[in-house]
């Protein structure tokens, strides 16, 4: 842990001087003098960050290196990227470990498993670069919880245009994960920023991502379009008290409740299948639930497939 320290340290110093050198040099292009330091800073930089990815390697930390792409973000645009980031993986983690997900409701050990530990930032576009342990399998090939999170989060982010894949996300780990996503994107939409990802372990890189602001904004608009679907049916006994075969809308009281269930029908009511109003029928209806991505609201709708008189 002290080499992981040090490197750090001198991370953040040649960071913090590289910073101060592209300053200048942008105010004096023509110097070869700032030019030559500012290439072995970057040599410098690039050595010091290949040796702390394999010093963090040694103690079971992998490394994520989160860039956001704008030179000056604010604090507000950069919390919310990284924070609305780190929700999504730690919602996909908890979906992997214990099953699909439909609220975005996370134990204290799901969070502390999931938590990225800032190590280091570095300039230019300003990146931010953080440890979290991983676990190790036999093989570095294969993929732990915590990668296939990461990947999920990382291949949605880049979805936009790809429905079946966030409806194959949606089913395999539920709606909670895809509606963090959308808090990810809309986040990095507002505040019209991208963003650059990299999950490495030492030398290997096992997912990255470039996200461009207006990906962001195309896959927060997808969905906002989309909504998670659940069909139930009802078999229910009551009162039919209107149908029209105009509109094709009826009404129908349920005699344990005395609820009014408003909705659809196609063939259930008809020329053929004459309804006589008020009645007692057993009635098999289809509910509908539709929750958005978005809002997590719910619209719930109703479909009388069939009735039988009582």
């Amino acid at each position: 842990m002290s080499q992981i320290l040090h490197l750090q340290e001198k991370l953040q110093n040649v960071g913090a001087t590289l910073g101060r050198v592209e300053m200048e040099l942008a105010r004096n292009p023509e110097s070869n003098g700032l030019a030559a330091n500012m290439r072995s800073l970057r040599k410098l930089h690039a050595n010091l960050t290949d040796d702390f990815a394999y010093a963090a390697n040694q103690i079971g930390l992998d490394v994520l290196h989160y860039r956001v792409l704008e030179e000056r973000p604010t604090a507000r645009a950069l919390s919310s990227s990284v924070g609305t980031f780190q929700e999504a993986v730690s919602v996909a983690y908890d979906a992997f470990q214990h099953g699909p997900k439909m609220r975005r409701v996370l134990t204290p050990l799901i969070a502390q498993e999931t938590a990225l530990q800032v190590a280091y930032t570095y300039p230019g576009s300003f990146g931010v670069v953080f440890t979290v342990p991983n676990q190790r399998l036999l093989s570095d090939d294969w993929s732990s919880q915590l990668d296939k999170a990461m990947k999920t989060v990382l291949d949605l982010g880049k979805s936009y245009d790809n429905t079946s894949a966030i409806s194959e996300v949606e089913r395999k780990l539920g709606k909670a994960t895809i509606s963090a996503v959308y808090s990810w994107a809309k986040a990095n939409t507002e505040n019209r920023i991208g963003a650059a990802i990299e999950w490495r372990r030492s030398e290997t890189v096992r997912a990255e991502v470039f996200i461009q602001e207006l990906e962001f904004r195309a896959l927060s608009e997808t969905l906002e379009n989309v909504a998670h679907r659940a069909d139930k049916e009802l078999n229910v006994v009551g009162v039919l008290v209107g149908a029209n075969t105009s509109s094709h809308r009826f009404d129908f009281i349920v005699r344990a409740t005395d609820v009014h269930i408003r909705g659809r029908f196609e063939d259930a009511i008809s020329d053929s299948q004459v309804a006589e109003i008020p009645r007692k029928y057993r009635a098999i209806i289809t509910q509908t639930t539709e929750t958005s991505y978005a809002t997590e609201e719910e619209k719930i709708s109703y479909f009388l497939k069939r009735r039988e008189p009582l």
